[in-house]
């Protein structure tokens, strides 16, 4: 385990490990239409479909001592208001730490994914510099790209992933 990624804060938001408690909060933020505009296969229709991307979020702790957050915003504790951070994932059979966001649609505009991924950056150069950080991204996602962009990635290639043109940005 990662101590360092297992909790930590921003000015603005608490960033810690899942728990199972967490189930509400993944399938209300991932059965939400909007929050699924450019990836529809992060859409849930159903809390067993919810419990399935907990386990398999939790796993990845488990295995690797990293994985996504749940975000919380430090002046209303214990809401969690987004997801995200890195995990391993394995992107065209090279082993990669993917950079993923994803934020109520109330918190939009709010600059808490910059702040997030700016920390798992941080932490990802750290502790585990010899696997890339990627950020994969459908095209039309405008605000995802720039966030990607303020971090300082830059774009890599674009591929088909999971049947829609994404691109692929890299970390400094």
């Amino acid at each position: 385990m990662i101590r360092d990624f297992e909790r930590t804060t921003t000015e603005r938001l608490l960033l810690r490990r899942l728990q199972e408690s967490d189930l509400d909060a993944v399938f209300t933020l991932h059965a939400d239409p909007e929050t699924n505009r450019f990836d529809s296969s992060g859409s849930l229709s159903s809390l067993d479909d919810a419990r399935e991307l907990l386990a398999r979020w939790l796993g990845n702790w488990a295995s690797h001592g990293v994985g996504y957050w749940a975000v919380e915003r430090r002046d209303a504790p214990g809401t969690v208001v987004g997801f995200g951070g890195v995990r391993h994932k394995e992107l065209e059979g090279q082993r990669v730490l993917n950079l993923a966001y994803r934020f109520s649609p109330q918190c939009w505009g709010s600059g808490y994914a910059t702040e997030m991924a700016r920390v798992a950056l941080a932490l990802a150069q750290k502790h585990i510099p010899d696997v890339p950080v990627v950020a994969i991204i459908h095209l039309e996602n405008a605000p995802s790209l720039r966030v990607v962009e303020r971090l300082g990635m830059r774009r890599d290639r674009v591929i088909d992933y999971e049947g829609i043109a994404s691109a692929v940005y890299l970390a400094a």
